[in-house]
Order: C-alpha cells, then sequence, then structure tokens
C-alpha cells in the first residue's frame, strides 16, 4: 500500500472527527466555564452570537488541530518506515501534539514529562498498527486492511488507535487549551464599533474541547466499525 493511501484514510478519519467536533462543541458551555475574573460582558455579547464565534473562533481552531493532527501523523508514519526508535522522531512528534504544547506552565517537571510520555506511546502504537499497511499491495485504506488484518485486528486498530484524546483523559486538569476572542473581530458591525469598549479574553476551553472531541471520536469509530463488518461480511461470503 502506499504511504498516500494511508494518509488518506487516516485524513478521512480525521476530517469526518473534526466535522463532528464541530457539531458537538458547545459554545455557550466553553464562554461561561472558560472565562476567569473581568469579562462577563464580553461573554454576554458573544453569547448573544454563538454562531459567529463558532464560525469565527471554534472552526479555525479546529481547523488548525486537523493541520497539526496529520503533519504529526507523517512524522509518525517516517517512524513506521525507519528502523529506528520512536525516540528518534520524538521532538518532531510532540512538536505538533495540541495536548502536549498545551501543558499548564505551572505542572511540575515529573507529570509534564509523564504526560509527553503518555503521549508519545500512544503514538509509536499508532505507527506500529500502521506499520503492516504501508507493506499491503493494495491502494485502498480498506482492502489493505482487509488483506493484513482479520476483522477483530481491523477493530482493535479502529477502537485503540484512532481515539485522539484516550492519553489525556486522566490529565485534563494539566491542560489549557485557550485562545484570545476579540469581540470585534468575532462580532462584525456593532461589534468592532463596541470592540473599542470591550477588552479582548483568554477563554480558556479545555474540558470542552475534550468532550467534544470524545463524543466526535466515538461516532466515527461506530462508523468505522459499521464499515468494517460491512466490508469483512462482503469478503468472507455467506
Amino acid at each position: 500500500m502506499t504511504r498516500a493511501a494511508v494518509e488518506a484514510g487516516f485524513e478521512r478519519f480525521v476530517e469526518d472527527a473534526m466535522d463532528a467536533a464541530l457539531e458537538h462543541f458547545n459554545v455557550a458551555r466553553a464562554l461561561r466555564r472558560g472565562v476567569d475574573g473581568p469579562g462577563a460582558s464580553v461573554v454576554d455579547r458573544l453569547l448573544g452570537d454563538t454562531r459567529a464565534v463558532r464560525r469565527r473562533v471554534v472552526e479555525p481552531r479546529l481547523q488548525r488541530y486537523r493541520r497539526q493532527v496529520l503533519a504529526q501523523f507523517d512524522v509518525i508514519l517516517e517512524y513506521a518506515e525507519s528502523d529506528e526508535g520512536i525516540d528518534a522522531f520524538r521532538d518532531e512528534i510532540l512538536e505538533h501534539d495540541i495536548f502536549a504544547q498545551s501543558i499548564r506552565s505551572d505542572v511540575p517537571r515529573a507529570r509534564r514529562q509523564e504526560i509527553r510520555d503518555r503521549l508519545l506511546e500512544r503514538h509509536r502504537a499508532l505507527g506500529d498498527a500502521a506499520a503492516p499497511l504501508l507493506d499491503a499491495p493494495d491502494d485502498d485504506f480498506w482492502a489493505a486492511a482487509e488483506a493484513t488484518l482479520d476483522r477483530p485486528e481491523a477493530k482493535r486498530l479502529v477502537e485503540e488507535q484512532f481515539v485522539l484524546t484516550r492519553p489525556v483523559r486522566e490529565y485534563t486538569d494539566d491542560l489549557a487549551i485557550s485562545t484570545t476572542i476579540d469581540p470585534g473581530e468575532v462580532l462584525g458591525g456593532l461589534g468592532r464599533v463596541l470592540g473599542g469598549r470591550l477588552p479582548s479574553i483568554e477563554v480558556t476551553y479545555t474540558e470542552e474541547a475534550i468532550r467534544a472531541l470524545r463524543r466526535a471520536e466515538r461516532e466515527v469509530v461506530a462508523d468505522a466499525i459499521d464499515e468494517i463488518d460491512r466490508r469483512f461480511e462482503a469478503s468472507e461470503g455467506p
């Protein structure tokens, strides 16, 4: 199987997950829970047009995350194709990892190292799982999966390796996924007029981001499992 085909299969999964995460992301919850201290008046204005916040803030951030995940997967495939250990790719992989880059500055060094090691282990496992697909003769992701894996193995690949948030579920309190919102830029029109009086605010939305991503992953994994069953049933016959 060509590397491009493996990348295309993973990209389809990531695209579907990002679309689902955007659908499930609760803007109001993120704004209400994500602003500490002054900023209540800004939040009230933004809550008046959550569609604008979704379009101008949430969607671009998810697209940025999508690009990071795909760039990271490209490095993971370099590891899968090489004879070197994962540590040779450690810095470059974690450079593209939104969770590794979002570890709070006040997290102790040992805890920070533990989180980064857990993330790297997940990426190593993904690279190891992808390696057999790279050697398959097929140019289609699912055809390669059928050729190299049995049905339980294909399901484990999806259930265990296509869940991006799994390594950080126990570390949510150690992360700070945040963004700065300029109400004038987000709201436009009246928002620009008011922008001189409404300051920009920092919104930390770690909990809501992971909640939306986890829900999206469950849906996309379920769809992938259905696809595996459909393909293997067709190939296995009656």
